[in-house]
C-alpha cells in the first residue's frame, strides 16, 4: 500500500539534515540535466537554535507552548529524500523572524517580511492530473513619454478577462485540451511612472522609494536596516485602507505624506502581484540619482 503525500510550495515540513528539523518550503526546482528535484528551505529555529544574545526565560517560556521562529536567508537547498512529513501550520506559532544586518543577528516582527505567493494567491486545480499545464507571466513596461504612449490595448484579446487566466482556464493548444495559468510578471517603467504602478508617493517626497520607506535624506545610508524600512505588499494594502477609510481630507493627505503613498492603490492591484517586488527600480534614474545626490554633497563639503 502507497500513501501519496503532496508537498507545495509554502507547506511546512520537517526534513533531515543531520537531525531531523524543521523548515519551510520555499520553491521546488527541477534539475533539467538529470530530471531530480530539489527543494528550497527556509529555516525554521527551535528555542536552541536561537543565538545566545536571543535567549532568555521569557522566549524559553514561549518555546514551550510551542512558539518556533523563522530565520531569513539565506535558504538550504535539499533532495525530496531529506523529507520526512509536512507539518500543520496551524500547530505553529511564529510570530518573530531572525535577520542577519552587517553580520549581526536582528529580531522583528513577522510582519516585517514577504509573504509566499501560497499565501496570497490561490488557483484552482486542472480539472484532471494528467492535462498539459501552461505557464505563461506577462511582462510590462510602461511608457509615458513616447509617440505611442497613449496607444494601449487590453491585457487579452477579444475581450477576455486577465483574472479568468490567473485562476486558469480550459484550452484548446495544438489540438489538445490544456489548462493555462497566466499572472502578471515584472511591470517596469521610468522612475515616475514605475512609483505611479505602485500607489507610491513621486520620488521627490520625502518617502518616495518604492521599495523602502526610508527618508529621502537616510537613502545614502549604509548602515540602513533593509528588512525593517523595506515596504511589504501585506503592509501597503493596510496603509491604502487606513487612507481610504479616513473622511477628512487633511487628515487623508497627512497619512498619505506619513506613509509616502497616494491616495488610492493602483489599477495593477485588481490582479495578483506583490506590487513592491514585481516593479523593480529603474536601473538609470535610480544611478543618475545617487550621483546628483553625491555631487551635491561633495558640493556642499567645498562651501
Amino acid at each position: 500500500m502507497y500513501i501519496i503525500e503532496i508537498y507545495q510550495c509554502g507547506d511546512f515540513v520537517y526534513y533531515y539534515d543531520n537531525e531531523r528539523k524543521l523548515g519551510r518550503l520555499r520553491a521546488i526546482l527541477l534539475n533539467e540535466e538529470n530530471q531530480q528535484y530539489r527543494l528550497r528551505i527556509q529555516k525554521v529555529l527551535d528555542y536552541s537554535d536561537l543565538p545566545g544574545n536571543f535567549k532568555g526565560e521569557l522566549r524559553q517560556n514561549r518555546s514551550l507552548s510551542g512558539e518556533v521562529w523563522l530565520q531569513d536567508e539565506p535558504f538550504l537547498t535539499i533532495t525530496t529524500s531529506q523529507i520526512s512529513e509536512k507539518v500543520a501550520v496551524d500547530t505553529l506559532r511564529i510570530t518573530k523572524i531572525l535577520y542577519k544586518h552587517h553580520t549581526h543577528w536582528r529580531i522583528c516582527d513577522a510582519t516585517f517580511s514577504y509573504q509566499h505567493p501560497s499565501e496570497y494567491i490561490s488557483i484552482r486545480q486542472p480539472p484532471s492530473p494528467t492535462i498539459p499545464v501552461y505557464k505563461l507571466f506577462l511582462d510590462i513596461y510602461y511608457d509615458d513619454f513616447r509617440t505611442f504612449r497613449n496607444v494601449y490595448h487590453s491585457f487579452v484579446p477579444f475581450g477576455g478577462n486577465f483574472n479568468e487566466f490567473e485562476q486558469g482556464k480550459l484550452m484548446e493548444v495544438n489540438g489538445q485540451d490544456a489548462w493555462v495559468i497566466a499572472g502578471l510578471g515584472v511591470v517596469t517603467a521610468d522612475l515616475p511612472q514605475g512609483n505611479d504602478m505602485c500607489g507610491v508617493l513621486r520620488h521627490n517626497a520625502n518617502k518616495g522609494c518604492r521599495t523602502c520607506t526610508a527618508s529621502r535624506e537616510s537613502l545614502t545610508n549604509f548602515s540602513q536596516d533593509v528588512p525593517a524600512t523595506s515596504r511589504y505588499h501585506h503592509i501597503t494594502d493596510d496603509q491604502f485602507k487606513e487612507i481610504f477609510d479616513e473622511p477628512a481630507t487633511t487628515r487623508q493627505r497627512r497619512l498619505c505624506t506619513e506613509f509616502g503613498l497616494r491616495t488610492r492603490p493602483s489599477i495593477l492591484d485588481r490582479l495578483l502581484r506583490e506590487r513592491h517586488l514585481q516593479t523593480p527600480q529603474d536601473v538609470y534614474h535610480a544611478t543618475a540619482g545617487k550621483i546628483g545626490r553625491l555631487l551635491k554633497l561633495t558640493y556642499d563639503l567645498r562651501i
